[in-house]
């Protein structure tokens, strides 16, 4: 859904009169990227990853939040109506800043300067796939626990 003369789609969380993106809209995304961006912050610090290990912290937090978003976004789209600033709350501010690709690709760099090719390369494999697969099986159970109206 696109509005009139825009290439953009309109966000279907806005309401239907809406034209642009709300203040609302804007600080539901800043305050969620604030807690999403500490939480993953305060485990980089907790679980450190010793260089040319695999950085697990980074795989968790990744694979936590592909698998949190099918599961929150599936039961939003089953359920319909919802309160319109807890998705760019939730699945862009907390999980937007919660999840680091950034940090999965420097890290994956770090890897191969460490000349830990095979771990690299591993290591952004499972990471893409295991993405995937706890996204996928995320959306299951957001069908299953959030029955269509």
């Amino acid at each position: 859904m696109s509005a009139p003369g825009s290439a953009l789609p309109i966000d279907p969380d806005l309401p239907a009169d809406a034209t642009g993106t709300s203040a609302g809209v804007v600080a539901a995304v800043a305050a969620g990227g604030f807690i999403g961006a500490l939480g993953r912050y305060e485990l980089g610090l907790a679980w450190p990853t010793p260089a040319g290990r695999v950085p697990w912290a980074t795989f968790t937090i990744n694979t936590s939040g592909a698998f949190l978003l099918g599961l929150v976004l599936t039961m939003l789209v089953r359920r319909g109506r919802h309160n319109h600033l807890f998705r760019p709350f939730f699945c862009v501010g907390v999980l937007g800043a919660w999840t680091t690709m950034s940090t999965f690709a420097v890290e994956a760099d770090l890897l191969v300067r460490a000349h830990r090719i095979s771990t690299a390369s591993v290591y952004t494999a499972i990471t893409v796939v295991a993405g995937i697969a706890v996204a996928v099986v995320g959306g299951v159970i957001g069908r299953w626990a959030s029955p269509s109206p």
